[in-house]
């Protein structure tokens, strides 16, 4: 028996080996890719790794193409959109695990929020740029950090949810009768237990924000709205499509969420196994 799970156990890492190896093969060639002088692009056979590595393309896509800009705009955006969710969230996940609501009105309000993440962006897409063309919010990124803050809300709520719901309430009442007003119980009792929650929601809510592509393509035009996920397609030109460069923004576009994930993970996996999941009546 020990012989078997022994070798149950080896086959499951070689399984994981597998995984892993195909998981981060895509992400290993775009990094060597992005390091490659133009004239390697195109030797053969192909190498895996650049001969003469050189990070000039992340200078040209970054500084001569500008695109720093759009960094910079994805990065306001995104940050916005934490903020504005991570409000939002609070002021509709509060009264539904303080308040007394009843169990059909939030079972019924939570499963309407959560569809409303699971609805095609194609089919929304065209009511939403005529709306924002009315309201005079095209090619503005308040019109992307409105729309990302409405996409990313259902999961920011089921999640201060679930942390909510983890607070025991007589925390809250014992500050209420040592004479603390609700508000006075929110910030300075609840808020600082629920910081574990609200920095998983954060760092959801940022990657999902920043992932972003065909909203920001459709409601932007000009390089003061468009967000760094533009950059990436903008190097797929008429007569050409610069490898190195598209490589090297799609390095930087994938070590942002990536890098916040691994420094929160904890808490994210907290949040997606117990806090996000579990529902009281």
């Amino acid at each position: 028996m020990a012989g078997r799970s022994g070798a149950g156990r080896l086959l499951v890492l070689i399984a994981l080996g597998a995984l892993g190896v195909a998981y981060l093969f895509p992400f290993a060639w775009m990094l060597s890719t992005s390091l490659k002088p133009t004239p390697e692009l195109y030797t053969q056979p192909p190498t895996f790794w650049p001969v003469h590595p050189s990070l000039d393309a992340y200078q040209t896509a970054l500084i001569g193409a500008r695109h720093w800009v759009l960094l910079r705009n994805s990065l306001g955006a995104c940050l916005a959109t934490v903020v504005l969710a991570l409000i939002l969230a609070l002021m509709i996940a509060y009264p539904l695990t303080r308040l007394g609501v009843p169990a059909w009105f939030r079972r019924g309000l939570l499963s309407w929020l959560l569809s409303l993440r699971f609805l095609p962006s194609m089919v929304v897409v065209i009511p939403i740029f005529a709306t924002v063309r009315t309201v005079g919010l095209y090619d503005r990124l308040t019109a992307l950090v409105l729309i990302y803050t409405a996409f990313s809300l259902p999961f920011a709520v089921w999640m201060l949810k679930g942390f909510l719901a983890e607070v025991p309430q007589e925390v809250e009442e014992a500050a209420l009768v040592d004479g603390a007003g609700r508000w006075r119980a929110f910030f300075q009792i609840l808020l600082p237990m629920l910081s574990p929650g609200l920095l998983a929601a954060a760092v959801i809510t940022f990657a999902l924000s920043w992932s972003e592509f065909l909203y920001a393509l459709i409601l932007t035009a000009t390089p003061r709205s468009q967000t760094f996920s533009i950059a990436v397609w903008s190097f797929v030109t008429e007569f050409e499509i610069i490898w190195n460069q598209m490589a090297a923004v799609g390095v930087i576009s994938a070590l942002v969420p990536v890098g916040l994930l691994l420094l929160a993970r904890r808490y994210v996996i907290s949040a997606l196994t117990f806090g996000a999941v579990r529902e009281k009546a």
